[in-house]
C-alpha cells in the first residue's frame, strides 16, 4: 500500500492538472474553441446563462483550500488514502472531460462526466461518515465537495441534453420545452431530497443557483414557460428549506 505521505503530493499534482487543463482550454484554446463556444454548438434549453458558470471559481477556490488543509492532520486519518484515491480519479475525469468536450465527442464527454459524478458521490458519502474530524474542518470539507457534487449533478443533466441534441433527437412525443421543464423538476427534487436526507444545504444552494441561471437566460425571451418553471422550482426549494428549518429548529445549524 502506498505510504500516506505520498497522498498529499498526488492530490496537489491532480489539482494542478485540473487547473492547467481548464486554463489551457480557454487560453490556447484547445481545438481552436473555448468551452463556451463549444456549448453553443449544442443549443440546449437547459444550459443556464453564462454568468452562472462563475461558480467554477468558487469550486476551485474551495478545492484549493482542501489541497492546503490536507497537509495537516487530515492526512493522518485512516480513511484519507481512500478519499485521495477518489479525488485523484475526479481530477483525471475533470481534465479528461475538457479534452473530449473540446474535441467534439459529446458521447464520451457524458461517460467521463458520469465517472466524475460517481467519484464525487463516493467522496460525499465518505465525508458524511468522517465524524472523528474537528467540527470546523468537517464542515469545510463537506461544504467543498457538496458544492462540487451539486454542480456536477446539474452538469450531468446538461451534458445528457447536449448529447441528445447531437443525436438530433426531437424529443417526441414531448417538446423540447417540456423536456427541459422535466429536467428542472428533476434537479429541484434532487436538491429537496439532499436537504431532507443529508441536510446538505450547500448542495441545494448550488442547484438553486443553476436554476436561477436558467431563469436569467429565458426571462426576457419567448420561452416564458421555462422562466415560470424556474420560478416555481426556486419557490419549491425556498419553501422546503423553510419547512426543514421550522421542523428541526436548532439542529439545522449543525448541517452543511
Amino acid at each position: 500500500m502506498m505510504n500516506k505521505a505520498f497522498w498529499p503530493i498526488l492530490n496537489t499534482l491532480g489539482f494542478a492538472l485540473v487547473i492547467t487543463v481548464n486554463a489551457l482550454a480557454n487560453i490556447l484554446p484547445i481545438n481552436g474553441m473555448n468551452t463556451g463556444q463549444i456549448s453553443s454548438l449544442y443549443p440546449s434549453l437547459f444550459t443556464p446563462a453564462g454568468i452562472t458558470f462563475s461558480i467554477w471559481s468558487v469550486i476551485y477556490l474551495l478545492l484549493l483550500g482542501f489541497v492546503i488543509v490536507q497537509w495537516g492532520t487530515l492526512r493522518q486519518q485512516i480513511w484519507f488514502p481512500r478519499l485521495s484515491q477518489w479525488f485523484l480519479i475526479s481530477c483525471f475525469a475533470n481534465a479528461g472531460w475538457i479534452l473530449v468536450w473540446h474535441y467534439l465527442l459529446p458521447g464520451w464527454s457524458l461517460v467521463v462526466m458520469l465517472v466524475l459524478w460517481f467519484t464525487l458521490s463516493r467522496i460525499f458519502m465518505l465525508l458524511r461518515a468522517a465524524v472523528e474530524l474537528r467540527e470546523s474542518l468537517q464542515r469545510y470539507l463537506q461544504t467543498t465537495f457538496s458544492v462540487y457534487f451539486a454542480w456536477i449533478c446539474v452538469a450531468t443533466i446538461a451534458n445528457t441534453s447536449c448529447l441528445l441534441i447531437h443525436w438530433e433527437w426531437s424529443g417526441y412525443p414531448l417538446s423540447g420545452v417540456i423536456w427541459t421543464v422535466i429536467m428542472i423538476a428533476i434537479a429541484a427534487l434532487l436538491a429537496t431530497g439532499m436537504t431532507w436526507r443529508y441536510r446538505a444545504f450547500s448542495f441545494t444552494t448550488v442547484v438553486a443557483w443553476a436554476i436561477l441561471g436558467i431563469y436569467w437566460r429565458w426571462e426576457s425571451s419567448a420561452e416564458s414557460t421555462l422562466a415560470v418553471a424556474c420560478l416555481f422550482a426556486l419557490g419549491l426549494l425556498t419553501g422546503q428549506t423553510i419547512a426543514f428549518f421550522a421542523k428541526h429548529g436548532k439542529k439545522v445549524f449543525m448541517a452543511v
